[in-house]
């Protein structure tokens, strides 16, 4: 399946990403958000049922970033964004994240009938909580909840609902 943006889309990532994601991974500013990537390589190598890794190309079909939805729960009806990125700098800052999570939250609702969907980052990740703030209209922290770079930082949980979506879709 392939979703299409205006400036995006997101395709079924393939062990043939491995090697642009081993080289983000190796980025120190793309760890810093995203951790070491160990187990975003691991999909690519063994499937999981309750995850759909997606690739993300920009408009001129250059594989830009990622974006993970895991955590499927079927009977709940509610999953999360696991794994969001963008890995090549030159693509950073322009909105592309934004619509990223707005392509694949609407998957979610729409094509995986979806009734939650959630995010979370830590609270150092100020680009993150500015898309994912824009998005998700209910926010929680988990105090002190992340330790990185010597100190425990909050993770701020970010959800929405079928029902919010819907009605924000329609006011765009």
């Amino acid at each position: 399946m392939i979703i299409e943006g205006d400036n995006v889309r997101l395709r079924p990532a393939t062990q043939d990403d491995a090697p642009a994601y081993t080289r983000w991974y190796t980025d120190p500013q793309f760890r810093r958000y995203l951790g070491s990537g160990d187990e975003v390589l691991q999909v690519l190598r063994s499937p999981q049922s309750d995850l759909l890794p997606f690739s993300v190309e920009g408009a001129d079909g250059t594989l830009i970033g990622l974006v993970y939805i895991g955590n499927i729960r079927t009977v709940n009806r509610n999953c999360e964004l696991v794994t969001v990125g963008i890995g090549e700098p030159e693509y950073r800052d322009k909105g592309l994240g934004t619509e990223m999570v707005r392509l694949a939250t609407d998957f979610c609702f729409g094509q995986l009938n979806m009734h939650q969907v959630h995010l979370c980052t830590a609270e150092f990740n100020e680009r993150a909580r500015h898309v994912y703030g824009k998005l998700f209209p209910h926010q929680q922290v988990h105090r002190a909840w992340v330790w990185h770079e010597g100190r425990f930082w909050d993770e701020i949980y970010f959800d929405t609902t079928s029902e919010e979506w819907s009605g924000r879709s329609k006011a765009r």
